[in-house]
């Protein structure tokens, strides 16, 4: 069953991914990217959950601010740059593996001593900002056709300001105790129908609707019937 993660334990992982990708953005800066780094997910919230005692994982966008064009222009060149940077950053700690490199991010992984166990992970997404200023993830299709080594594009976000602005009227009440609680409970529903369809993201936004429905929606709709009721 999905737990919950101590903040404390969270805090010391935050810590550590914190000064490997400030010396991430260091060597990268030497090779002509300007980046900066932010901690999203559910660790920005802290909400990170594990299942049993199994790792956890955070996640992070490296947003990439200025480049010369030979990275613009060649975005595999540009991912390749970025892992390798960040295999010579957590390199310099013990247990590491090599990063892997997935559609749509590179992930670090952290093994036990004895190697064969996962103790953390933590992934990092590219990312830049179009002429909207919208956030853009810089994603690897591997099996498209026609393209050697997978085809290297930008995928915009989709927008949640929405979300966010019904979190934070959620917070505002004092009721985010009650997210985090409804978001645990639907990361085990999902776990117990064995449902692979649905990730964090996804439950948060969820959990945020459902909480927000049940305190907010309601008020509004008992506003209208009483606005009806003196109309008539």
């Amino acid at each position: 069953m999905f737990e919950l993660v101590n903040e404390a334990e969270c805090r010391r992982y935050r810590s550590d991914c914190s000064v490997t990708l400030k010396q991430v953005c260091s060597m990268l800066k030497k090779k002509g990217i300007s980046a900066q780094f932010t901690l999203v997910g559910s660790g920005a919230r802290n909400m990170v959950t594990r299942n049993g005692d199994g790792p956890f994982d955070l996640d992070y966008n490296l947003e990439i601010i200025k480049a010369t064009d030979e990275y613009w222009n060649d975005l595999r060149h540009l991912k390749d740059t970025v892992r390798v940077s960040l295999d010579k950053a957590t390199g310099i700690k013990d247990c590491f593996s090599e990063s892997n490199d997935s559609t749509s991010c590179l992930t670090a992984v952290l093994h036990f001593k004895d190697e064969s166990t996962i103790e953390f992970k933590f992934d990092v997404a590219i990312v830049k900002r179009n002429s909207k200023g919208s956030l853009c993830k810089l994603v690897h299709n591997k099996d498209v056709w026609g393209y050697g080594k997978g085809q290297y594009t930008w995928i915009e976000i989709p927008d949640s300001h929405d979300v966010e602005q019904k979190a934070q009227q959620i917070k505002s009440k004092g009721l985010w105790h009650e997210v985090r609680t409804q978001y645990v409970d639907l990361k085990n529903m999902y776990l117990s129908r064995q449902d692979k369809d649905h990730p964090s993201f996804v439950v948060y936004v969820e959990a945020v609707n459902q909480i927000y429905d049940k305190y907010f929606h309601q008020n509004v709709s008992s506003f209208r019937k009483t606005v009806v009721i003196k109309l008539r």
